[in-house]
């Protein structure tokens, strides 16, 4: 049975649910310790801790950061646990990269437009919590104003096509060896999350020498190869096992299918000396 969720995401970055929600769901499906780590922003870990403390949800303070590794040209998602208050390294690389990110989605809502699409930039913020926008908020409105047309195939048409070192960069990813440092910095663990996502197994090595510390051992994404690949290299580098389903839309995954048992959990605690 699954005990801790160590990666979630909500309306504050990508997900589509709002906080209670998203902690009234994990609550309710038997999740007792739950970390959210939106991408690149934690400003609103003051709802979090209210409303995971009224739901007598432990709660670990996390976020997802958008590295790149500039060496071989990949994406590098990790995710920080265990923050304290202020985290003043991070909050200076996020607040970047999530500049960069608004930018480059006027750029791809202009080019929807052009397409014939009638969307605005208006049209997509007032789905979004802060700002800015994100790309779930694109296709938000997108399917407020076309419905029929706006499936999960449509979205992976229209957005995951956008993928590329160009588009890696416009989006302010931050380099890997400024990430971890930062995470380090502000008194956090950095973690390598979904490796089989973006095929990063073959770097971890040079990642741990960065100051990585940990391992996704469980994602809803990994194939059966990859629970066995993840624990091989969480053994030979003697990294933290953690674990999380990587929510965001309750359509698409429910809680309690990945993350850690409660054994795992207390290992990883022990292990990493996290405070809960």
């Amino acid at each position: 049975m699954i005990y801790a969720d160590l990666h979630v995401h909500t309306n504050h970055s990508d997900g589509v649910c709002e906080i209670t929600d998203v902690l009234e769901n994990a609550a309710s499906n038997g999740i007792k310790t739950i970390a959210i780590t939106d991408h690149d922003t934690i400003n609103h870990y003051d709802e979090i801790f209210r409303e995971g403390k009224r739901l007598g949800l432990n709660i670990i303070k996390g976020v997802e950061m958008s590295c790149y590794d500039f060496d071989v040209f990949k994406k590098v998602h990790i995710v920080a646990l265990g923050l304290g208050h202020n985290t003043p390294n991070i909050d200076k690389l996020c607040s970047h990269t999530l500049s960069c990110r608004d930018q480059y989605h006027h750029e791809l809502i202009q080019e929807l437009h052009q397409q014939g699409y009638d969307i605005n930039y208006a049209d997509a913020k007032k789905f979004s919590k802060y700002n800015i926008v994100f790309k779930m908020n694109i296709f938000q409105a997108l399917k407020e104003k076309y419905p029929q047309e706006m499936t999960k195939e449509r979205y992976k048409q229209l957005f995951a096509s956008k993928t590329s070192k160009e588009t890696d960069l416009k989006m302010g990813y931050i380099p890997i060896t400024e990430g971890i440092a930062s995470i380090i910095a502000d008194g956090g663990v950095p973690i390598l999350a979904h490796p089989c996502v973006y095929n990063n197994y073959d770097e971890i090595e040079k990642y741990v020498g960065f100051g990585l510390q940990g391992l996704e051992i469980s994602h809803s994404r990994m194939k059966p190869i990859d629970f066995g690949l993840t624990q091989m290299y969480a053994d030979k580098f003697n990294l933290l096992k953690s674990g999380g389903s990587d929510f965001h839309d309750p359509a698409l995954l429910k809680f309690g299918d990945f993350g850690l048992t409660e054994r795992q959990f207390n290992e990883f605690i022990n292990k990493s000396k996290i405070a809960v």
